[in-house]
């Protein structure tokens, strides 16, 4: 495993220093434009300027993975449009729109308009030889696992693992005294649950991470939990310290190897 490192600086001047090719999975979680204040960066003083950004930082990403790898990048559907076509254009392939559920939604846009209830999550990948291991989920009935069931003349097993999982994802926000232990303070914090998902099937053993922007830390923490390495970049430094605590904690409990948790980028 390489060494893993979260840095406090730049994600496009973070990842301008590296090798082209040289990560199998991104996982993207940028601002969504929607006037959050993430202490450097403040959406409501940049919005003119978040397409070109988003161009920007989406190029160096697409340089910087492999041809096995994949990448994912969250959103919010007003925004996701531009999102997509960015990545069309500049030769990634359409892999799935995956819909996160969230199970516990909540009225986010007044009484005039309808619950949030999922955010977009775009799946691309830079060839058609991308990393994939299949993905099951418990089936909804437990009956299908105590018979045989004949169609069209052939006897169908069910899996003991589950049946192979769609492109609706149903993970639970951090919201509520169940996810106490989890949550920490960052607006935006992804569940390690959705996190370790991708990790664990788009990516392998050992691979390293690529997490532009880094938050709260929770693919980071989902790499280390899954055998795999990271670099993120993070410009918020009080959200470096989250991140740093929680990766510690990860490691406590897997043991890796030690590493080098922050850096900073030269001025």
């Amino acid at each position: 495993m390489s060494d893993s490192r979260i840095i406090h600086g730049d994600c496009i001047e973070g990842m301008a220093a590296h090798d082209a090719g040289s990560f199998n999975l991104i996982v993207a979680d940028p601002p969504y434009n929607l006037n959050k204040d993430f202490g450097p960066w403040k959406e409501t003083e940049r919005k003119a300027e978040w397409r070109d950004w988003t161009r920007e930082w989406l190029e160096q990403a697409h340089r910087l993975l492999s041809d096995e790898g994949n990448i994912f990048v969250y959103g919010i559907h007003h925004h996701m449009c531009w999102v997509q076509c960015m990545m069309l254009e500049m030769g990634l392939i359409y892999r799935r729109q995956i819909i996160w559920h969230y199970e516990n939604g909540f009225a986010g846009y007044g009484k005039r308009s309808l619950n949030a209830t999922y955010e977009p999550l775009l799946w691309f990948s830079k060839t058609g030889r991308y990393i994939y291991t299949p993905i099951r989920e418990p089936y909804k009935s437990q009956e299908r696992l105590k018979h045989k069931i004949i169609k069209n003349g052939k006897v169908w097993e069910p899996n003991p693992e589950g049946r192979m999982a769609g492109d609706i994802w149903s993970f639970p926000t951090l919201a509520g005294r169940r996810f106490r232990d989890e949550k920490v303070d960052h607006p935006t914090q992804k569940p390690l649950s959705i996190s370790r998902r991708i990790v664990k099937h788009f990516s392998n053993p050992g691979d390293t991470v690529l997490v532009p922007f880094a938050g709260s830390g929770s693919e980071c923490v989902a790499a280390v939990m899954e055998g795999r390495g990271y670099i993120g970049f993070e410009l918020n430094p009080s959200y470096v310290d989250i991140a740093r605590e929680r990766i510690i904690n990860a490691q406590d409990a897997n043991r890796p190897a030690k590493v080098d948790l922050v850096a900073t980028l030269p001025v």
